[in-house]
């Protein structure tokens, strides 16, 4: 017998501003929406204050007594219908208006450039209040959605008032000792006691209170006869330092602090295991759909485990969510504990209309979700919950086309489906008849439509069966291709696919099991130092810089990032952070460094790049001209200072530098070189050269995710800051959170070593740097491995090698709006790209944008997830677009 499932529960809407009647106060222990309807308006400060005082006197003040807690949420409606989180949930009482207030116009204040151009249709407040006999330990109300504000970094003499001279008679009373080797000194005002060893050009010093060691130092001379100039090394950490801290320097000139460095302990990435075999766990799924209203469903779901198939059509079913839900009761089966089920796109796509009803089984799930998209997600089922399917998506294994993948793997391909005929109204789930017209299919040709007709000469073309065995066919060529990547990966490596859900995972520990140096010491980075490196890890510089040209020479690098991961230092070893200018004192000090800026008067390319705020709150990555501070890497710094920049260095941490990724990228290279262009090892070589140096630099404080009973959701709120909560209307809700570590330290355990991942992108940068700035050619458009330019380079720098440039286009006539907003035109063929545009436009179309005040607006369908009701709804928007010359401003 099917299991009931629960309706989806519509949100009170008052969209005319009127009080919670009596009838209704019986609902506030449930999540609640109080919408006020802008009519499509932008959203001002002063309508988000109006709003919050409205909701203020219609409800806190009505229905929320001196001591009960409310938890509230500041969400948007846009015109076109789609919801918008803006704030995190906050834990609220009675008096907490202004601060609440405060919070609120913050986090709207933050919000992306594009989100103030918006037009909002409502403000929402997305609310529920507890009942009287609950209680929240402490209520909470987050002004920042940075859960670990930055904080200066200082260290002092923690109160221990050491001299800053190495005249020990200036210290307080002396006794010296008869061969003038060593004194005592009573520290001024304290019981503690200096015992010295004096040499000729250093003094050892031991610091004392009744007999026990406070600290031992160390004074050396570095001017001659000069007793206020020295540089003093505070032995094990002692002083100012905190745990795993070791020795401290402090460097005097003529007793003024000229420059500080405290060391720093880190632990260091440790190599792995390889696996003694392929688990072969492995099932694939697919979800078929359709697009009826503007919503999109499935009504078809194939599963293959190595042996055979399973279908499930909604024609069998009253709802699509029973049809989803039998196929899960099909998967929860003993035989497939532990196994990995990979749907292509799942993270995107199929997750939606899966996570809730996977939901409807289990009281608590803890998917893995980042920047949107599902990673894993961990489903437990059986008696005590003691069996595991673990969903997956396998694009972000292998992010390619399915189609494309089953050329690169030599497998059996997909077949061909008119996608289109299923969402006209007049067709049913049943329909048996004429083969669908040409324009229902997509990306085939005449040819293979007729060929396609052939095979129903005699007979009607039925939509269940043709759906079921498209379906089916594609779980099938999935299953081939990871079965075969698994294979070869396991060949190459002596690792399992299986135990690593990303390519990026699957890349690092490929790299920790076979490439890593026992004796290679890259530290592991959290805490405040991961802040500070975080602030000079930025990407690479796309930029406009001539908007029309003619005869352009387009070249791309040959594997950027993995060239300069091959052929610069990385930061390793222990950190040692400093303040002052540590260049005056040690010329090759090598690490990031917070630097005052002062850009030269005139640069046509400026190299450095800074993080600026827009007019509306945001941030933009642009390399601007001025006056400015930053954190940037040494070698970086070097650089600018070539091209006239001058800098202030304030402080930093310092690095051992090593090369270690040649051997991780030498194999790769290799491999791809000797590998046909569309073989499974050239596919796998160039996927994991470029997906290894971004996970070094993961945030260690990511938000985390658990679906739940609504009954233990107080448990959350209880302990972490929540983000975000989504109500799945079956009884359960998602709630996104982050952990506070501020009284433990797990970052640790992520293995992330930012420094690197920031070497990466800036030593990427210096190398682009010299084909932006050569003599003797014109720079119309630069992207982050590639440039755009009016002559051919000199072929010293071209070839196939890795760091080498290749030429890509020579177009005839090339126009470049904005970034990723470019085209191309020559006497065969054009080229146009316009990023976040389906529809293709004409280089006509976009050279008529040079036009002063000209646009170009184009109707194109978007998708919107709605995680909540388990669907995806297609919506028409208007794409604009114009010039732009923002960055270059």
């Amino acid at each position: 017998m099917k299991k009931n499932i629960t309706k989806n529960i519509p949100p009170l809407a008052l969209s005319d501003w009127r009080s919670l009647s009596q009838s209704q106060t019986q609902t506030l222990s449930k999540w609640t929406n109080y919408i006020l309807k802008l009519n499509n308006q932008i959203l001002t400060t002063d309508t988000l204050t109006f709003s919050l005082n409205k909701f203020w006197k219609d409800i806190v003040s009505k229905h929320l007594s001196k001591d009960q807690i409310m938890l509230i949420q500041f969400k948007i409606k846009l015109s076109n219908g789609v919801y918008r989180s803006i704030s995190h949930v906050q834990i609220i009482k009675n008096n907490d208006f202004k601060s609440l207030l405060g919070s609120f116009n913050i986090f709207w204040e933050i919000k992306s450039e594009e989100y103030h151009s918006f037009l909002v249709d409502s403000i929402i407040f997305y609310y529920k209040i507890l009942p009287l006999d609950i209680q929240i330990k402490k209520t909470r109300i987050t002004e920042h959605p940075n859960i670990k504000m930055n904080s200066t970094l200082l260290y002092n003499l923690s109160g221990y008032n050491l001299p800053m001279s190495m005249d020990l008679t200036t210290w307080g009373e002396y006794l010296l000792t008869l061969s003038c080797t060593s004194a005592i000194v009573y520290k001024s005002n304290s019981k503690a006691t200096y015992h010295i060893n004096l040499f000729d050009t250093y003094q050892e010093v031991e610091l004392k209170s009744d007999d026990k060691t406070l600290l031992t130092f160390k004074d050396i001379m570095l001017d001659p006869g000069n007793l206020s100039s020295f540089k003093r090394i505070i032995r094990g950490g002692a002083v100012g330092a905190g745990a795993g801290e070791a020795d401290q320097e402090y460097l005097f000139e003529n007793g003024v602090l000229l420059l500080k460095k405290f060391k720093r302990n880190t632990s260091f990435l440790s190599k792995i295991n390889k696996s003694t075999h392929r688990s072969g766990k492995m099932i694939t799924m697919d979800l078929e759909t359709r697009t009826i209203n503007d919503v999109m469903t499935p009504y078809c779901i194939s599963i293959f485990d190595g042996s055979s198939p399973k279908s499930f059509y909604l024609s069998d079913y009253s709802t699509s969510d029973e049809m989803l839900e039998d196929s899960i009761i099909y998967l929860m089966k003993r035989k497939y504990d532990q196994h990995k089920v990979f749907l292509h796109n799942f993270s995107h796509f199929d997750g939606i209309y899966l996570l809730r009803v996977l939901s409807s089984f289990t009281d608590t799930i803890r998917p893995i979700i980042r920047d949107g998209r599902i990673i894993d997600l961990k489903f437990k089922f059986g008696p005590e919950r003691k069996y595991t399917l673990y969903f997956r998506d396998s694009y972000l294994l292998l992010p390619s086309s399915l189609k494309q993948l089953a050329v690169n793997f030599g497998v059996e391909n997909k077949g061909i489906f008119p996608y289109s005929f299923l969402n006209r109204m007049d067709v049913t789930l049943n329909y048996e008849g004429l083969v669908p017209n040409f324009s229902d299919f997509s990306e085939i040709s005449m040819d293979q439509y007729l060929n396609y007709c052939n095979n129903f000469n005699n007979k009607k073309w039925n939509l269940r069966q043709e759906t079921i065995k498209y379906c089916e066919q594609d779980v099938k060529t999935l299953y081939q291709i990871m079965d075969e990547f698994s294979l070869r990966i396991f060949k190459l490596f002596r690792i399992d696919i299986l135990k690593y859900p990303t390519l990026s995972s699957l890349a690092f520990a490929i790299y920790r099991s076979q490439f890593l140096n026992e004796d290679t010491r890259i530290p592991l980075i959290s805490g405040e130092m991961f802040n500070f490196i975080k602030k000079g890890y930025t990407g690479g510089s796309v930029d406009v810089i001539k908007p029309y040209g003619e005869k352009i020479f387009r070249y791309d690098v040959n594997s950027l990032y993995p060239f300069v991961m091959k052929t610069s230092p990385m930061p390793v070893g222990n950190p040692t952070y400093f303040e002052g200018d540590i260049w005056l004192h040690e010329p090759n000090a090598y690490g990031f460094f917070e630097v005052d800026v002062i850009s030269p008067d005139r640069l046509n390319i400026p190299f450095l790049q800074c993080k600026v705020k827009t007019p509306h709150g945001g941030l933009r990555t642009v390399a601007p001209l001025g006056n400015w501070s930053g954190v940037y890497l040494s070698d970086e710094i070097r650089k600018a200072l070539t091209l006239g920049y001058k800098f202030k260095i304030k402080r930093g941490y310092l690095f051992d530098k090593d090369y270690i990724f040649t051997d991780y990228v030498d194999f790769l290279y290799n491999l791809k070189v000797n590998s046909n262009k569309n073989s499974p090892d050239y596919t796998i070589s160039k996927l994991l050269m470029n997906s290894l140096y971004g996970r070094l630099g993961m945030n260690p404080e990511m938000e985390q995710h658990i679906i739940t009973n609504v009954d233990n959701e107080l448990q959350i709120f209880d302990r972490y800051v929540v983000i975000n909560v989504l109500d799945l209307h079956n009884g359960k809700e998602l709630i996104s959170f982050f952990d506070d570590y501020s009284d433990r330290d797990e970052n640790r355990k992520l293995n992330i070593s930012v420094a690197v991942s920031a070497a990466v992108t800036a030593y990427a940068r210096i190398h682009m740097y010299q084909f932006k700035s050569m003599p003797n050619m014109t720079l119309y458009y630069t992207d982050t491995d590639s440039i755009d330019i009016d002559t051919e380079l000199d072929s010293k720098f071209v070839g196939s090698e890795l760091g080498l440039m290749k030429l890509e286009q020579v177009f005839d006539k090339a126009v470049f709006l904005a970034p990723k907003v470019y085209g191309g035109i020559t006497s065969t063929y054009e080229y146009v790209k316009v990023k976040g545009l389906k529809n293709p436009i004409s280089f006509d179309d976009i050279s008529s944008l040079l036009l002063k005040n000209k646009s170009l607006k184009i109707n194109q369908e978007k998708g919107y997830k709605n995680i909540s009701e388990g669907n995806i709804s297609i919506k028409m928007e208007a794409y604009t677009i114009m010039i732009t010359d923002n960055q270059r401003n």
